[in-house]
């Protein structure tokens, strides 16, 4: 019976041992995953992480260079739009310069011929009629040309209409005094030269003929000389 006991009591040893050590391989095979886990998992998160820490550099470089391209574009474009501001600007400029000029140019016309009209009459030179018609004869010494829109060679023109019978027409009524719509223009023929005009005319309102000379000056227009007063209308 002893004998037995001792049997049984090498037996359960021997279990015993078996087990702890399969129990320490159990162990040592954990300890071996969970090492490897630890040391190839790491090194896969800290490649991610350097990933993405690169893709992160790669998205924040594209970032800042299209935030430098949008910048230089909008510089690009303000730099257009002040360029194209002060071109207009210089042209409304322009424009306002050759406006002020033009209508500077236009008074200084008008001052002038505002000075031919307002004539002082006291200097009116007034002699006895030289003819049998003419009643008196007037000159002024203060007569000016009274202008003109021709250009190039002058021709004297007898045509009702154009720009050098109106422009006799205009001289005429500066020396009467008479007003172009009171006017009846009863004559108007050339004097001894192509350059030389006379006309005879007549107030509306008092009938009284004149007969007016006129001398043409290059660049300026015609030019009163001498009006006569006529006693008689010898052209109705």
């Amino acid at each position: 019976m002893a004998k037995y006991q001792s049997r049984l009591d090498k037996r359960s040893k021997k279990n015993t041992n078996k087990i702890l050590n399969i129990m320490i391989a159990v162990v040592l095979l954990l300890i071996v995953v969970v090492g490897g886990t630890i040391v190839f998992g790491g090194g896969g998160d800290e490649k991610a992480t350097t990933d993405a820490q690169k893709n992160s550099e790669t998205k924040d470089a594209k970032s800042d260079k299209s935030a430098k391209e949008k910048q230089d574009s909008d510089k690009s474009v303000s730099m257009e739009e002040n360029s194209d501001s002060e071109d207009k600007a210089n042209e409304e400029q322009k424009d306002d310069d050759k406006k002020k000029e033009d209508e500077q140019k236009k008074d200084e016309s008008s001052d002038d011929n505002n000075e031919s009209v307002a004539l002082d009459d006291s200097k009116m030179k007034v002699e006895e009629g030289d003819g049998d018609n003419v009643e008196k004869t007037m000159v002024h010494p203060d007569w000016k040309p009274i202008g003109t829109e021709q250009s190039g060679d002058h021709v004297s023109s007898y045509e009702t209409g154009t720009t050098d019978w109106q422009e006799k027409i205009k001289a005429v009524s500066y020396a009467t005094g008479i007003s172009e719509d009171n006017m009846t223009v009863w004559w108007m023929e050339g004097n001894g030269g192509p350059q030389k005009s006379m006309a005879t005319v007549t107030a509306k309102d008092t009938k009284t003929p004149y007969r007016v000379y006129l001398q043409w000056v290059d660049g300026k227009g015609w030019q009163p000389t001498k009006v006569q007063e006529l006693k008689e209308n010898d052209k109705d």
